[in-house]
């Protein structure tokens, strides 16, 4: 019965060799982008860019130490950034979009403790979370597919 184990086990052994042989780097097929995707992406993407490129107001407002207008700031124009990343993230292949939201989430993170040190007039945590949330927000568009692009 012990020799009987002993070929079993190493039968199952050789199989599984295989097996895993047969599934190596060669196996493996790189997803991609559809031209449908990257077209549906680069509607909405200059869209995040847009709101991107209107985050030194915000800093402009902590230096200066202008609370009320950093307030209406995270909650005027980027009121709208959460939908906006959204309609990227759920367009971006399943790796990226789940690394996507959880940027979006921590984003947001940020900017409600910016919006609480802005309503404390805590100028210094109100430069850290900036900070992070500009950190946040440069990788999430790091995981947009370039333009014109169909890699991953």
């Amino acid at each position: 019965m012990m020799r009987y184990r002993s070929i079993v086990a190493v039968v199952l052994a050789a199989i599984a060799t295989f097996i895993v042989g047969c599934g190596g780097p060669g196996a493996t097929q790189v997803r991609t982008y559809s031209p449908e995707q990257i077209a549906e992406i680069e509607v909405f993407a200059p869209r995040v860019e847009e709101l991107r490129a209107r985050f030194p107001e915000l800093e402009a407002y902590i230096q200066n130490k202008d609370w009320v207008n950093i307030r209406s700031f995270i909650h005027g124009p980027m009121g709208e950034l959460r939908a906006r990343l959204s309609r990227v993230a759920i367009r971006l292949l399943p790796n990226d979009a789940a690394q996507a939201k959880a940027l979006a989430d921590d984003l947001f993170v940020h900017l409600e403790r910016l919006d609480a040190a802005a309503e404390g007039f805590d100028q210094i945590q109100s430069g850290k979370e900036y900070r992070l949330a500009l950190d946040d927000f440069d990788a999430f568009l790091e995981l947009i597919p370039a333009r014109g692009s169909d890699a991953a």
